[in-house]
């Protein structure tokens, strides 16, 4: 009878594990801690874009992280990091770099996360929040020191936008301002498969690393935030956040409201967009410049 109920739970497990591969397949989407033993490697691509790859020793071993730059010079100059949402990374602010009035204006710096790009991590995926603002804060110190000590803005899209928002809090030593498009910041925003928390034991070659690292963040995220939310209460820097609504969703109110919960110290400019499509960074760069020029400003004084 025992042998009976074993093979009967076996079974049972197996039949969950073909259907989460099956649900799986079908919904796959195509101050700052020194480090000692960091060194840099810098290379220059044809189309003017430096490309820099920090090496870094970290408890679970060696790992290493890259950042495109549009400008080659140490020159301090404006200088504008953008941070990538969950299964993205920098190349999906090619568009930024390409675009001549805008760099002449400001430095343009496009990182990899932890994982994606050309970024790597050693032992388990950092899919918290609080493990990749650790992970990225020599990255961004090094932005700065490359930019004579003149303080950076963040921007980010999505879970970059969270990200962007904790860093910011963290190191305000670095950072003067930060701009949010469509940033996931609320568990309502928080979009996650249901078996995802599963995924951590579930057999990988059922789907995609990719995937599985963009539903890990998205797992984690709403436990970050709450992690997080003292340390985002306190941020002081100006908040440029633009956000995409329906027409009939479009209350200033209520999202300024949600906004000065969040960031109770930061003084904010919100700006709503009617528009469904959520990949605003890419198809509306006129509407993010709009707003990094505008807390590029406002953080000076």
């Amino acid at each position: 009878m025992k042998a009976f109920l074993n093979l009967f739970a076996f079974l049972r497990l197996m039949t969950f594990v073909s259907l989460a591969g099956l649900l799986l397949a079908c919904e796959q989407s195509t101050d700052a801690p020194k480090n000692t033993n960091l060194t840099q490697q810098v290379t220059n691509n044809p189309e003017g874009v430096q490309n820099h790859l920090l090496y870094m020793e970290g408890p679970n071993g060696d790992f290493k992280l890259h950042y495109a730059s549009s400008d080659r010079s140490l020159t301090p100059k404006d200088t504008l990091v953008f941070i990538h949402d969950s299964g993205e990374d920098s190349s999906s602010f090619r568009r930024y770099f390409q675009a001549d009035n805008v760099k002449q204006k400001y430095r343009l710096i496009a990182l990899d996360r932890p994982g994606w790009g050309k970024s790597t991590y050693a032992g388990e995926f950092p899919s918290r929040l609080e493990m990749q603002s650790q992970m990225l804060a020599p990255v961004i110190q090094n932005i700065w020191e490359r930019n004579g000590k003149d303080k950076i803005l963040l921007a980010g899209n999505g879970y970059g936008g969270a990200l962007a928002s904790l860093l910011a809090a963290e190191y305000p030593d670095f950072v003067r301002g930060v701009i949010l498009i469509n940033a996931t910041l609320t568990s309502e925003q928080i979009h996650a498969a249901w078996y995802a928390p599963a995924l951590r034991w579930l057999p990988r070659f059922l789907f995609s690393e990719s995937w599985r690292r963009e539903q890990l963040e998205q797992v984690d995220l709403e436990q970050s935030l709450s992690q997080a939310k003292d340390q985002l209460a306190n941020l002081t820097q100006p908040v440029g956040w633009l956000q995409t609504v329906v027409a009939e969703s479009a209350h200033p109110g209520s999202y300024m409201r949600l906004a000065k919960s969040l960031f109770q110290q930061a003084d904010i400019h919100l700006t709503l967009i009617e528009e469904t499509d959520k990949k605003l960074h890419q198809h509306h760069p006129e509407q993010v410049m709009r707003a990094v020029q505008a807390i590029n400003l406002h953080s000076r004084y």
